[in-house]
């Protein structure tokens, strides 16, 4: 697939630098769309999008790889994929023999807890998506975060607060106790 997109950009230096991202990073998109939808076909789709994307805004990338870079990738796969999710279940339609297959019981507490959660944190304003996502799904701290996206560590402490804070909220409103 990479002499797809390679036949897209037109200098060498974007060429080498996509090549890089895409050696380096699509394993790890591959994983990320991967969790959050389920299915290995719609998340080859989401990292094809991905690249997709990456091509559109490569030259706003001034290193191929680097932690600001992977946080980039890492979350436009996610988006995609929650874009990708949301649209399955809205269109959750299931054959005949399965809908007849399936029971009448309701997923466990787990697994709707855990849907409420994605849902609200889906939901919230993408800078307190992305903050949260990094913080808690990626495992940065918040001073590698401030470094990832160019801000000063107080003003992400504060902002995950207010996140977090408002993801609560939601929460609360749909009944989950967090």
């Amino acid at each position: 697939m990479l002499p797809v997109y390679l036949s897209c950009i037109e200098t060498d230096e974007d060429k080498s630098k996509f090549e890089r991202i895409y050696t380096q990073y699509r394993g790890l998109m591959y994983f990320a769309a991967h969790r959050i939808l389920g299915d290995a076909r719609d998340a080859e789709d989401v990292v094809h999008q991905s690249f997709l994307k990456l091509l559109e805004m490569l030259d706003r990338i001034p290193v191929a790889v680097c932690p600001q870079t992977r946080s980039l990738v890492v979350t436009i796969t996610e988006r995609k994929a929650i874009d990708v999710y949301r649209a399955r279940r809205r269109k959750a339609v299931l054959p005949l023999e399965e809908a007849a297959l399936r029971t009448a019981a309701p997923p466990p507490d787990a697994a709707v807890e855990r849907d409420a959660i994605a849902q609200a944190i889906a939901a919230l304003p993408p800078h307190y998506c992305d903050l949260l996502l990094l913080k808690y799904d990626n495992g940065y701290s918040e001073r590698e975060i401030a470094q990832i996206l160019d801000l000063s560590e107080a003003n992400v402490k504060k902002t995950i607060l207010r996140a977090k804070a408002k993801l609560r909220a939601a929460l609360h409103e749909e009944g989950v106790d967090v």
